[in-house]
């Protein structure tokens, strides 16, 4: 066996972690060990202040990362989501007000870029007057220099900006240091988006083991120097709570996962902004689908270098760990809150009553790299590309009146 100084970096937190619980798991191999949560093992993953995924010096997105959003298919999801967003500015706020989108998990800045464009190039008056200004929200500090340099030009103009939620209020929790002039942007009215950020918290792993609920614990394993699986109890009482109240029965030895850090976010939010609609786009379904008979593994996803696979206990710190969100639950969470549900459907159904179909163009050009072939196989691709369009839903809620 190697010896033990030469587990560094994220492998040797995780280890120090796992060693130190006072929580005990059992391995597939019936060896009884000390563990820590999954939920608790995926945050060190992908949010280790100086090893985590999200935080290290690199940029996650795009070619030379690991994965792609829609942001990166043409500017077509920026144009259609500025003139939606446009739309629930004109329904929900004065006719005058700014509005302020806060582009939250904006990665580099590119959808936010996008969404700028078409503001300035709208017929809309008062969008493209400057009504509505962006704020790009990540915890990734190589995100936020591209995204400073992408938005280079805006944020000289005051209509864009680039923040860390987790140090500026009402971004943060409060904890953090406050931007003169935070206190007051509360008060104004907000449109949040959160494109592909849900999938990215922390869940918690629950199994169905002799008809009694377990928590997938993650554990060392001196012998290998590698994490390993192991079941231990429930570490909260809210996991077999809420699948009660979804009516929810796993069968025997099937996976489900539930992010409570999700939902506490989006529950955190009434409280910091006193007027805001919030738009979530990301890839999940409703509870029933989550634990349908060809879901016996959860749906829990890693992505390295643009390669997926089903292992998180490898590359530690270095690769995605994400699974699909649970709707149907949020739903009951966002409403207990204080938010109330104006419009949820398909990625597909929304951009279709957005009117993208509309934005097709018939020709006969037939160089594959022309303009507007390029953006007619964008359209075509957001729309059918892998079904893709279908298993992303759009949510969105307004803060009920208090």
């Amino acid at each position: 066996m190697r010896n033990r100084q030469e587990v560094k970096g994220l492998p040797a937190v995780v280890r120090d972690a796992a060693t130190a619980a006072s929580r005990i798991g059992q391995t597939d191999d019936g060896e009884r060990r000390t563990c820590i949560t999954f939920r608790d093992y995926m945050e060190l993953c992908l949010y280790h202040p100086e090893f985590g995924y999200y935080r290290s010096g690199s940029s996650r997105v795009g070619r030379e990362g690991d994965f792609y959003t829609s942001a990166y298919v043409g500017d077509i999801m920026g144009e259609q989501l500025a003139e939606r967003l446009t739309s629930l500015a004109d329904e929900h706020f004065g006719p005058e007000e700014r509005v302020e989108v806060i582009d939250w998990g904006g990665g580099t800045g590119r959808l936010s870029r996008h969404m700028l464009e078409a503001w300035s190039r709208s017929s809309n008056p008062i969008a493209g007057a400057g009504r509505m200004s962006i704020t790009v929200a990540d915890r990734n500090p190589a995100h936020r220099a591209l995204a400073e340099e992408s938005l280079a030009d805006w944020i000289g103009s005051g209509r864009a900006r680039v923040v860390d939620p987790d140090r500026q209020w009402p971004w943060s929790d409060g904890k953090g240091g406050a931007d003169v002039g935070d206190a007051e942007r509360g008060k104004s009215p907000v449109i949040i988006v959160a494109n592909e950020l849900l999938d990215a918290f922390p869940v918690h792993r629950l199994t169905c083991l002799n008809g009694g609920l377990l928590e997938q614990g993650v554990a060392w394993d001196e012998e290998k120097e590698r994490p390993v699986a192991c079941l231990t109890e429930l570490s909260d009482p809210r996991l077999a709570a809420w699948l009660e109240r979804e009516g929810l029965a796993l069968a025997e030895h099937q996976m489900i996962e539930i992010s409570i850090d999700a939902a506490s976010w989006i529950g955190s939010l009434p409280g910091r902004f006193e007027r805001a609609i919030l738009v979530l786009i990301d890839y999940g379904d409703e509870s029933e689908e989550l634990i349908s008979s060809h879901r016996m593994e959860g749906t829990l996803m890693c992505y390295f270098r643009h390669q997926a696979h089903d292992d998180p206990f490898i590359h530690l710190g270095e690769q995605d760990i994400t699974a699909h969100v649970n709707f149907s639950i949020l739903r009951k969470e966002a409403k207990a809150s204080g938010w109330r549900e104006i419009w949820y459907g398909s990625q597909k159904r929304f951009l279709v009553e957005s009117g993208l179909l509309e934005k097709l163009v018939a020709h006969t050009v037939t160089d594959p790299f022309h303009p507007t072939v390029r953006r007619n196989r964008a359209i075509r691709q957001l729309l059918l590309s892998d079904g893709m369009s279908e298993l992303f839903k759009v949510q969105i809620w307004e803060k009920t009146r208090t």
